[in-house]
């Protein structure tokens, strides 16, 4: 029983680290395994919702040393080093218009629970702007709380009417 529990946490926290899954797929799992058992229930969705609040500071750390090796290593071509410079220059220098909006805009971005929309984007997105790391982080996070909540409700909610429906 304690080992089907834990390799079913060790699923959940897996899916909602990777790329598109992330909290929308970690969520439903979690719900669709413990709905019976509310104290597994919230431990699913705690799991789930720590594992996608790990990715951003995961994802702005490891391209912090992309950036630094592809500006100042000699295995990178030098055209593939200028075309990434002159790129995200442009990408910087076109995103200072909405400097204002950036971190609301951010969060909303991942709190709204579509495929491609979550933090791995949104930590790819702010570091491509030039965010400071500390604002990305919070935007970043606080969007994942609010798909996590869309994301639960929506679940439990369906799990609800379905049961009302067929009576399961």
């Amino acid at each position: 029983m304690l080992y089907d529990v834990v390799t079913k946490l060790f699923i959940i926290f897996f899916v909602s680290f990777m790329p598109i899954s992330e909290v929308r797929g970690g969520i439903p799992l979690a719900v669709a395994w413990f709905s019976n058992n509310t104290v597994l229930l919230s431990i699913g969705v705690f799991t789930s919702v720590l594992s996608n609040l790990l990715i951003a500071p995961f994802v702005l750390y490891l391209l912090k040393y992309i950036d630094v090796f592809i500006r100042n290593s000699r295995w990178v071509p030098r055209w593939v080093r200028d075309t990434y410079i002159k790129t995200l220059n442009y990408i910087q220098k076109r995103g200072r218009r909405f400097e204002k909006y950036e971190a609301t805009a951010l969060a909303v971005f991942v709190a709204i629970p579509f495929p491609a929309t979550g933090a791995w984007t949104a930590s790819l997105i702010a570091f491509l702007l030039g965010m400071s790391r500390k604002k990305a982080l919070i935007a970043i996070e606080v969007g994942v709380l609010g798909a996590s909540a869309i994301v639960f409700i929506a679940t439990y909610t369906g799990l609800i009417i379905l049961e009302k429906i067929f009576g399961l």
